[in-house]
């Protein structure tokens, strides 16, 4: 039950567009903030964390340094600051003859002897003789392809991750998204079930009048919430209506809801009206009226009835076509719900 409360509500939190802003915020902060304008800089590190090129050039200033100065002291501490965890001075007496020997064949003697007064003047252990070993495959390298294949393995597992994601979210078809389904009195009694769904050719609007819809709620839809976009003959833009699911009740499966609104948005007027429907115990219920009153007039929900709604240039009659209640909910839990919803301009009824 718990799996089922956390899906329900990632899928009620969790949007494509969140996703997508997800994604490209992580994009955007870690590579190009992250990795180009801002990558990190090391500060006062030590010296025996310097590349093996920069450590060479430290030990040819210290050389420099003892042949102008000849202060033994301040030689050997320069030398020891270059030992890293674990070394010791026959470490750094290996490093001055692989110097030493570096310079001879790079055709520099002068700097040799430098570094070689320098290796006599410490008194250094000799370094320890290599011991033979099988060829290795080389490695220079494999540090940062490792780096590049990590980083790419992470934004796979992201790309998945997101894919993932987006699939269990469309597995819904959102009900926000369904298109109306016109219908026009005898006509649509003939029309099956399954092909109003699918939504025929309107018919040419009656004078004054933008719309003929009908939407309905079955118990176990998710996330009740279907609006519908009114435009004129002309195809411009007026406004929305629709109809949601508004009070809960319980939190297992499936959703059980005793209150809808039905609302109009007026885009000329700038303002949206709305009015609720209450099943026959929330409207008894005086402690959810006094909580839902601020989302507009409350009424209870009777076949037949029709609920108006209006704005300073639209009207919106609302027909509660079909009522049933769940069974043992003593007419509390709405199971079906059907609303036919006529928009026309105002004062044209």
């Amino acid at each position: 039950m718990a799996e089922k409360d956390v899906s329900t509500w990632l899928r009620k939190k969790i949007t494509t567009e969140v996703a997508i802003a997800f994604v490209l915020g992580l994009g955007i902060g870690l590579v190009v903030l992250g990795w180009w304008l801002w990558p990190v800089k090391w500060t006062s590190a030590d010296l025996a964390d310097l590349r093996p090129v920069h450590k060479e050039t430290y030990l040819e200033m210290v050389a420099e340094s003892y042949e102008l100065t000849g202060n033994t002291e301040v030689a050997r501490s320069r030398l020891e600051a270059l030992k890293g965890p674990g070394q010791d001075e026959a470490d750094l007496s290996s490093m001055l003859n692989e110097l030493i020997q570096a310079r001879l064949k790079a055709g520099k003697p002068m700097e040799a002897m430098r570094l070689q007064g320098l290796l006599s003047a410490m008194a250094l252990p000799p370094a320890p003789t290599p011991v033979p070993t099988a060829a290795q495959p080389a490695t220079t390298g494999g540090r940062p392809l490792l780096r590049i294949f990590g980083i790419l393995f992470f934004l796979l597992l992201l790309g998945a991750g997101v894919l993932l994601l987006l699939s269990q979210l469309q597995k819904r078809e959102p009900l926000r998204r369904r298109r109306p389904s016109p219908y026009t009195g005898e006509a649509l009694a003939r029309v099956p079930e399954v092909e109003r769904e699918v939504s025929a050719v309107p018919p040419p609007p009656a004078e004054g009048s933008f719309g003929h819809f009908e939407t309905t709620y079955n118990l176990g839809d998710e996330e009740y919430d279907v609006s519908y976009s009114i435009e004129s003959v002309t195809g411009d833009f007026l406004g929305e209506c629709g109809v949601s699911a508004v009070e809960k009740v319980g939190s297992g499966e499936p959703m059980r809801f005793t209150a809808f609104e039905v609302w109009l948005f007026d885009k000329i007027d700038s303002r949206m009206v709305t009015k609720v429907l209450l099943s026959e115990q929330a409207f008894a219920d005086q402690a959810l009226r006094e909580r839902l009153a601020d989302k507009g007039e409350l009424i209870r929900a009777e076949r037949g009835r029709v609920v108006t709604l209006e704005t300073a240039n639209l009207r919106l009659d609302a027909l509660i076509a079909e009522l049933e209640y769940e069974s043992g909910s003593h007419n509390g839990v709405f199971a079906k719900l059907t609303t036919k919803l006529e928009i026309s301009a105002k004062g044209t009824m």
